[in-house]
């Protein structure tokens, strides 16, 4: 073999080293971006940088549900700018009625958008989501969050915080990265304990649709 092949393969695993730490990472409630960049440019040698990382954010342990009280249910919803999501806000608010003593409305960024500078316009921009979609749904008052971390995670930590009964997401998340990395919702059903609202699969156009609360 010669010196260029051997620096062709070298180059080769070097990249992809970069790529699978990057999967790693955004799995974990990262920034695929900054760890793919970070990973082409260390190697292997970011491979520590991301295990200190990954400590920092470690897995949470299931807990128990929070018991629900009597005659009152406070609602925590994901959402994401995806029609399914607002459909899922909206379907549960006309399901439960009355009951529905609180809604929260949040949105999940990844950890790396939590430093005070490097991540100010990411969370801009998910205020300003979180805006809209209090505005589409119309409902009186809602709160508004913005939380870091990987979304199903990050949710029922919120929720487990607060005591929220019910976590409505719609059927399917926004974008490319929710289908290459797997569905939040999919995730969410049956994982973690707590109940959730899965919304219409394609927000305005199937709300006739029965939607369904799955444990």
């Amino acid at each position: 073999m010669s010196i260029a092949d051997g620096l062709v393969i070298a180059g080769l695993t070097w990249l992809v080293a970069g790529l699978i730490i990057a999967v790693v990472m955004r799995r974990r409630g990262h920034d695929f971006w900054i760890w793919l960049a970070l990973g082409c440019v260390l190697g292997l040698l970011a491979i520590p940088l991301a295990v200190e990382r990954a400590r920092f954010h470690p897995i949470e342990h299931e807990e128990p549900a929070p018991m629900p009280h009597p005659g009152r249910l406070d609602i925590l919803a994901g959402v994401d700018g995806s029609p399914e999501a607002i459909a899922a806000v909206i379907a549960a608010l006309s399901l439960f009625g009355d009951r529905v003593t609180s809604l929260t409305l949040a949105k999940v960024v990844d950890y790396d958008s939590g430093g005070e500078y490097t991540g100010s316009e990411v969370r801009e921009q998910a205020l300003s989501d979180l805006s809209d979609a209090a505005e589409a749904i119309q409902y009186q008052k809602p709160e508004t969050r913005v939380l870091y971390g990987r979304p199903d995670r990050a949710l029922v930590e919120h929720a487990r915080e607060t005591n929220a009964e019910l976590i409505v997401v719609g059927a399917r998340g926004h974008g490319v990265s929710e289908r290459v990395f797997g569905s939040v919702t999919a995730r969410l059903v049956g994982g973690y304990g707590i109940p959730v609202f899965v919304g219409p699969r394609n927000g305005e156009s199937e709300r006739s649709e029965q939607p369904g609360v799955r444990e």
